[in-house]
């Protein structure tokens, strides 16, 4: 339990340091910034965080199970602008990114990250992230490249993914659909298909902004 408290303790932590977005998801599944490691499970994913105005910018992206309403993981991530023109670029540390087991075992990760945007018109939109993740207490090593494209219309955001993971020789596709109920209020639908080993997996959810 104490893994519970002190990563509860650091959530209302970020609150306090009055977080200048916030976001709170009733989920059929989990966030993982790679599609395949999707969780399918009922999750609540919490985001948190300041704007991205300035030159330095800080995230926070949590996991928790809602059956048991154990944590599931956290990441925290702070960003840094490289480039602010109509082409984009950032880099970023996830310091630390923490993995918890039912059992509460604990997997604690380093990774950098590269962030390209490009806005082609108030509709479209393309980008590019590379990720490059280390176990601190573990072995596993990964680097992650996805090519995304989003399309805004109307109430609908659909942001499509090409992926592709080192680890196991691991690609796919991934869409997520976005469609606001309110300003503070939308639904969310993903679906992955891991086209490396013919995985398919799907979550919906009800997101409530801050």
């Amino acid at each position: 339990m104490k893994y519970f408290f002190s990563v509860v303790a650091i959530f209302f932590m970020c609150f306090s340091l009055k977080a200048q977005y916030a976001s709170a998801e009733f989920s059929s599944g989990g966030f993982s910034f790679v599609p395949a490691f999707t969780d399918t499970n009922p999750n609540l994913i919490l985001h948190a965080g300041t704007a991205s105005k300035g030159f330095l910018s800080a995230h926070m992206i949590g996991n928790i199970r809602l059956e048991s309403m154990n944590p599931r993981g956290f990441i925290f991530i702070t960003r840094a602008k490289v480039i602010d023109k109509q082409f984009k670029l950032t880099a970023g540390v996830h310091l630390p990114a923490i993995q918890i087991e039912e059992s509460y075992h604990t997997d604690t990760f380093f990774a950098q990250e590269l962030i390209g945007s490009y806005k082609l018109s108030d509709q479209w939109g393309l980008s590019a992230m590379y990720i490059h993740g280390k176990g601190r207490n573990n072995d596993l090593e990964i680097n992650l490249l996805t090519l995304n494209a989003q399309f805004n219309h109307q109430r609908f955001i659909y942001l499509t993914q090409v992926y592709l993971l080192d680890l196991d020789q691991t690609y796919g596709l991934a869409e997520n659909i976005t469609y606001k109920l309110t300003d503070r209020l939308d639904i969310r639908g993903f679906a992955n298909s891991t086209l490396s080993n013919g995985d398919f997996k799907w979550t919906i959810g009800l997101r409530k902004h801050f």
